[in-house]
């Protein structure tokens, strides 16, 4: 798991950045971090443990990489490219992104709760297990996806379109839907109900 020390900014309850001893807000030099981390993402292997949380990233290609246990929260991510990235046990959380296209990734175990996307795309993509409570979803296609056993309880679609994706025992509990296309999905297999959870 990622790095879980307080900020050493005074009175910040943040956690750390990936190898420094404050979070984004009170890093002296944010950018040039957000630099350093993506050459560091560029290189072979897999991503581990790595706490990128407040962080902004901006047009950068990720394709096909691998990240275990790391943390996007509250992330700002624009014009991003992730598709066919592997994520276990990572977060995501009241993240903020704008035209990015997950694509073909195999997440695991993450959380997208409070994350708000815009324009962004997760066709054909393993969603099992993830926790999308609280999203807010523009214009967004999940086309062709496992979403088995993942959560959208309170979520607010708009505009999105899950069609031909697989919902068995996934809990589909939005608080807003508009215009949301479900065609050729299994919604009969998804739980709409909370009194139908069986904890």
């Amino acid at each position: 798991m990622y790095d879980m020390r307080r900020c050493s900014e005074p009175g910040c309850d943040e956690t750390v950045l990936f190898e420094s001893p404050y979070c984004a807000q009170h890093h002296p030099d944010p950018d040039a971090f957000t630099s350093a981390l993506l050459a560091k993402f560029a290189k072979p292997g897999a991503i581990k443990s790595v706490n990128a949380a407040g962080l902004r990233f901006q047009g950068v290609d990720l394709s096909g990489k691998r990240f275990f246990s790391c943390s996007f929260s509250k992330t700002i991510l624009r014009n991003m490219v992730f598709a066919g990235c592997t994520f276990r046990m990572c977060f995501f959380d009241f993240c903020a992104a704008d035209s990015c296209d997950f694509s073909g990734i195999d997440a695991q175990f993450c959380s997208f709760a409070g994350a708000r996307f815009l324009n962004d795309s997760f066709e054909h993509s393993e969603l099992v297990h993830n926790n999308f409570d609280g999203a807010k979803m523009t214009e967004c296609t999940f086309n062709n996806s496992n979403l088995y056993n993942s959560r959208f309880i309170m979520a607010e679609f708009e505009r999105t379109d899950f069609i031909d994706c697989n919902l068995k025992r996934s809990m589909i509990i939005p608080s807003k839907e508009i215009e949301v296309s479900w065609r050729l999905s299994n919604t009969q297999e998804a739980i709409h109900d909370l009194d139908r959870i069986d904890l």
